[in-house]
């Protein structure tokens, strides 16, 4: 809806392809094995994504309500929008928005900093106003309060940020486009990117909640477009991969040998 509404470390065996470990510099050397295995496994880091939806687990051509966290505004199901392979980002679906979709995803969000993007296809052609917006409060049958409205207005082919005094670019037809947000939830502000251009910076909550509730792509009787591969990350959260936890293991193991052998 609009805003309006181990081998393991006992004693190395005496041969020359462990020179290295043996002599004056052994533990010299075995230290800067540690700290390589240290520096690896910090590089190996990747970002925590809270929240990624790519539509490809379900059926194609199925009603998303109901399905994956995925509604009809207010939980009524003639809201709901299906998924189709007309168009996909990554294979194979995506979100088909128009007509009387009114599609919301609900979050519990609250604090930090947060990065949520999406890939949208419109195609050429196509008529109508449509709709992708954020609220910071959102509860079926309400209160509801957004912070987010960009208008896809494809009658005059340009993208309007409502909440971002009307600044506006064209709309890109025929490719898929990825839309991000930027949303400062402590500062209360978010930045708005289409396709890499900063499209607007504003006010994310008018009565400064802090929070992020709900993502909502409404079709307003619109053409219909498409949205695929939705992300909702927190930047500045890491977390071990794989591949660091087990180099940090390997680097636990050899600093517990080197301090029961005196050495460190």
């Amino acid at each position: 809806m609009l805003i309006e509404e181990k081998r393991c470390f006992g004693v190395w065996p005496k041969h020359d392809h462990f020179k290295f470990f043996e002599g004056g510099s052994a533990m010299r050397n075995l230290r800067v094995v540690v700290v390589v295995l240290a520096i690896v496994g910090v590089s190996s880091l990747a970002s925590a994504s809270d929240f990624m939806e790519d539509f490809d687990s379900y059926v194609t051509g199925s009603s998303l309500h109901g399905q994956g966290g995925w509604k009809g505004w207010d939980n009524v199901s003639m809201f709901t929008a299906p998924t189709s392979s007309l168009h996909a980002n990554s294979v194979s679906n995506s979100a088909e928005i128009g007509g009387s979709a009114d599609l919301v995803h609900e979050f519990d969000i609250s604090g930090g900093m947060w990065e949520l993007s999406a890939m949208q296809y419109i195609p050429d052609g196509s008529t109508g106003n449509s709709f992708f917006l954020l609220l910071n409060q959102y509860n079926d049958g309400g209160p509801y309060d957004w912070s987010v409205q960009l208008n896809f207005d494809m009658n005059t082919g340009q993208i309007v940020s409502d909440f971002g005094g009307g600044a506006s670019l064209p709309i890109q037809w025929d490719e898929w486009v990825q839309l991000k947000f930027v949303i400062d939830l402590a500062g209360n502000n978010v930045d708005e990117y289409y396709d890499g251009t900063l499209l607007s910076t504003h006010q994310w909550d008018d009565t400064v909640n802090g929070t992020f509730q709900c993502i909502d792509l409404y079709g307003n009787y619109a053409s219909p477009i498409y949205y695929d591969d939705l992300r909702v990350i927190q930047p500045n959260h890491v977390i071990p991969a794989p591949g660091a936890m087990l180099l940090g293991s390997i680097g636990v193991g050899l600093v517990g040998w080197l301090r029961r052998h005196r050495t460190l």
